[in-house]
């Protein structure tokens, strides 16, 4: 399926995958195309944007201008079945500016009757979860690429979230987040609850000028509460679903969202063939947040910390560590977390170039821990090389990575060492894949 834009919508996606199921075996036909299907296309897409266009007068003006263009032959020398898909939905962006509209195209004949289930190959997509693992200090990551239909979504949900259950904050990642199922958003938000149902999202259908309400579920000791700190990744991949969770846990006021405007594509629908191979994605509603009576239509989720897509989940993982720290009152809690942030301000400062490096005289010496009870670290200089001593241990050569950063010669990776100046102190971290980094201060 082409059309010159991403595809929108799981409805679509589950379209495409049952088209190509369907005639998989049988040979790929050509995607060029006569003035019959043109014709026939240009009929089929005016009637069904007068039909079934969320807002009914935009629905008329998109019909008008595709007729108007039509009678101007506008379309005359297109032959080619992905780019006449292209150029209508070029022109039908350039009237209503609604990212959820597009017209595509597909090599293989779309179904009669709409697809008669979900695909197989849906289910194999884990809920659209595509990696769930506990970040240095005890910080929960969720990475999502879709929210699908709940019915696949619902046990891939509930594994991440039992996953992350103990951790003291959560990273929810919807940088790529492309959107999905209202109903699977709603769980997520269940699990960020506590207490009685409540709506977190309606839409306003266009037929019956109906409206559908979607509501949290009472998930009792399995939720992962309503105190821990949770932030939200955005970016320009974020859009539809992804940014619906983006925007309810915002404004709910459960969650930070670190990151860029998001793509700006509330409005539901689903995708209606027009023939010949060409299907239409046309937003049939609209999406109305109970607490501000709007949505992100066209404007995008707006981020509470705005940073480059790329830097986000790192700023997002210091917020958690400060937000942690300032809650703790235990001194060797405290310490563990500053090690942390210590680690992340290291790593950034390293890949950014924003640090100099420390002169090998000045890292010299004896590394006592700041907090509690701990070896001493000793580096020592040989060769003109930096060694790491620990009386018991075999001594390990630093390697130098950036910034301040070294590893250590023959451990595997995550073995590493940071050095920074802090009020006059010269600090080491050494850092180690199994069990918390701590802070040693030069004595």
């Amino acid at each position: 399926m082409r059309h010159g834009r991403k595809a929108s919508g799981v409805a679509l996606a589950i379209l495409v995958l049952a088209a190509v199921r369907a005639f998989a075996g049988q040979a790929v036909p050509t995607d060029s195309i006569d003035e019959r299907v043109r014709k026939d296309v240009l009929e089929a897409l005016a009637r069904e944007l007068d039909a079934r266009y969320a807002i009914p007068d935009m629905g008329k003006k998109l019909a008008a201008t595709i007729k108007a263009k039509q009678r101007a032959n506008a379309y005359k020398s297109i032959t080619s079945g992905p780019e006449f898909a292209r150029v209508l939905t070029d022109d039908l962006l350039s009237v209503a500016h609604d990212k959820h509209l597009s017209v595509n195209f597909s090599f293989a004949p779309l179904p009669k009757q709409g697809p008669p289930g979900l695909p197989p190959e849906l289910r194999k997509m884990n809920g659209g979860i595509t990696e769930v693992r506990i970040l240095d200090g005890n910080v929960g990551y969720m990475k999502l690429y879709a929210v699908l239909p709940l019915e696949l979504s619902r046990g891939a949900v509930t594994a991440a979230f039992a996953f992350v259950h103990n951790t003291d904050a959560l990273i929810i990642d919807n940088r790529f987040n492309g959107g999905g199922d209202p109903n699977t958003v709603a769980l997520y938000i269940s699990y960020l609850s506590e207490g009685a149902p409540y709506v977190v999202n309606t839409f306003h259908w266009r037929k019956g000028n109906r409206v559908e309400e979607f509501k949290t579920t009472d998930l009792g000791d399995l939720t992962y509460g309503s105190k821990k700190p949770v932030f939200v990744l955005t970016g320009q991949g974020t859009f539809s679903g992804g940014e619906e969770l983006s925007y309810d846990l915002q404004v709910l006021k459960r969650a930070l969202v670190v990151g860029e405007v998001t793509g700006g594509g509330a409005n539901p629908g689903g995708p209606v063939p027009l023939g010949h191979q060409f299907v239409v994605n046309i937003p049939s509603g609209q999406a109305v947040n109970p607490v501000t009576g709007t949505s992100w239509e066209g404007v995008g989720v707006k981020p509470d910390i705005p940073v480059p897509t790329a830097a986000a989940l790192s700023q997002a993982h210091r917020l958690a560590i400060e937000r942690l720290s300032a809650a703790t009152a235990d001194p060797l809690s405290r310490s563990m977390l500053d090690a942390v942030a210590m680690k992340l301000e290291a790593i950034e400062q390293a890949e950014s170039g924003s640090v100099s490096r420390l002169a090998n005289v000045e890292l010299l010496g004896d590394y006592a821990p700041a907090v509690g009870r701990g070896t001493t670290v000793h580096i020592l200089e040989k060769d003109g090389r930096l060694v790491r001593h620990i009386d018991g241990v075999a001594d390990r050569e630093l390697v130098y990575i950036n910034g301040n950063r070294y590893r250590l010669e023959g451990l595997p990776e995550g073995f590493a060492i940071s050095f920074r100046t802090d009020q006059g102190k010269t600090e080491l971290l050494l850092e180690e894949p199994i069990g918390p980094s701590t802070i040693r201060v030069k004595q």
